[in-house]
């Protein structure tokens, strides 16, 4: 039995003008939301409605009130003359197949992963879909659905022209990104999607504090690319959104700002919670923060904590090794995350997808991107360790328990959500490689 507050807090959720009701459509796996906006009438009936739909999946099996998610974080700033390619640094670009088998064998099949834009797209009207067609082939074989981020940190260079200082101020920006997410969803018909990866994040590290390109140091710098960037995530979203796909933003947990700066293009709130850094409010405090401020159903799309973080203690001895696999720091993050969903669910706070990030462990975050580590493992913060070898390969180390103890929050005391959406088929280029392919 669903509690009382629980369908009151549901039944007040779905009146909002925003997010009109849950309709099953006819097509399996697939919601029709329907939002209705009431008009103004003489006395006090309804007079008229302005509908619209939303088409997503909300993609859960039968019973569960959060689909889980891991990732690999594949994004590739520019830093002074050279772009700093993450997947290389954690050798995910040449070990990807044995990342996802080993994600997709865990029991996931929801996988956050992208190719950067300017690998895929390195000149205007040229299309380096082998970067991509591969990946999708086995992630599909494997039955992992992968939640797309479309600009992940990663600008094209060639955008810049006419003497533009960088590709973030280009004029071109929101078109070219527009007609980068058409491409995209045209050939592989991506139903979960996030336009700009933390737009906040981007712009402050561009700006602000001057890591990246074009390496500003101003308040005024910073303001001038978030406005570009938020531009730029409009004008993606707009076109996904015309393809039937599901819109997430992706953005720190404090940024509540930002996800209303972008909520008129987004069905989905993704916050980006490390307890180790957001300290201002529990996991809980975070997602009653967001919701009851942008009244937007949740993604955890990035959460998680560094092995040397002590939840009880809430100190992060950062500079102390630790051996791949070891990770009962991480266990009990898990398990507050736990906490936080159950009392979500009593509080009537919708989170439909969620769980930890990154899957394949990162490396080089620390110095956010801009010094590569080349003797150093991984920053033990993932389901899966790297551990440096004598020969400088990073040997994948999974952490059971971790993986036990998230793999659980399926199993939560919840309530019945939708039936499970199928994975969408293969795209038609990947469909006769499938056939003939060993992997």
């Amino acid at each position: 039995m669903l509690s009382h507050l629980f369908l009151r807090s549901l039944y007040k959720f779905l009146r909002k003008p925003h997010f009109g009701g849950w309709n099953r459509s006819s097509n399996a796996g697939i919601i029709k939301v329907r939002t209705q906006q009431q008009g103004s009438k003489q006395g006090s009936e309804l007079s008229s409605f302005s509908t619209r739909l939303r088409i997503y999946t909300c993609a859960l099996r039968k019973g569960e009130i959060v689909r889980l998610i891991t990732g690999i974080d594949t994004a590739m700033p520019d830093v002074k003359r050279k772009w700093n390619y993450h997947a290389a640094w954690n050798q995910n670009d040449r070990l990807w197949r044995e990342d996802f088998r080993q994600l997709a064998d865990c029991g996931f099949d929801l996988l956050r992963w992208q190719a950067p834009w300017s690998l895929v797209q390195p000149k205007q009207g040229e299309y380096r879909w082998e970067t991509i067609d591969p990946q999708v082939e086995l992630a599909t074989k494997l039955g992992l659905e992968i939640f797309y981020p479309i600009v992940h940190f990663n600008l094209p260079s060639w955008l810049a022209s006419n003497g533009e200082k960088h590709a973030v101020f280009a004029d071109q920006l929101p078109d070219r990104i527009a007609e980068y997410t058409d491409r995209l969803l045209t050939r592989y018909r991506f139903r979960l999607v996030i336009p700009v990866v933390e737009v906040q994040m981007d712009a402050f590290q561009r700006g602000r504090v001057g890591n990246w390109q074009p390496h500003g140091k101003s308040a005024s710098s910073y303001a001038a690319i978030y406005e570009r960037l938020v531009h730029a995530y409009k004008a993606s979203a707009r076109v996904a959104k015309m393809h039937g796909a599901t819109v997430f933003c992706s953005e720190p947990a404090t940024e509540i700002q930002t996800v209303l700066d972008l909520s008129d293009v987004t069905d989905i709130a993704g916050i980006d919670l490390y307890p180790h850094m957001h300290q201002q409010r529990s996991i809980i405090g975070f997602f009653r923060w967001w919701w009851h401020t942008a009244h937007m159903p949740l993604c955890i799309s990035e959460f998680g904590t560094p092995e040397t973080y002590d939840p009880d203690t809430q100190v992060d001895e950062f500079n102390k090794f630790i051996p791949a696999g070891v990770h009962d720091n991480r266990i009990a993050t898990a398990r507050l995350l736990a906490d936080a969903l159950r009392q979500a669910k009593e509080e009537g706070i919708p989170v439909p997808f969620g769980g930890w990030y990154p899957g394949t462990g990162n490396i080089g975050w620390g110095f956010s991107l801009t010094k590569e580590r080349k003797l150093a493992d991984c920053d033990r913060a993932g389901l899966v360790d790297l551990a440096r070898q004598k020969d400088g390969t990073l040997q994948r180390v999974l952490c059971h328990d971790l993986v036990h103890e998230i793999l659980g929050l399926r199993n939560l005391d919840t309530p019945s959500a939708p039936e499970f959406a199928t994975v969408p088929s293969i795209p038609a280029f990947a469909a006769a490689a499938a056939s003939a392919s060993g992997d």
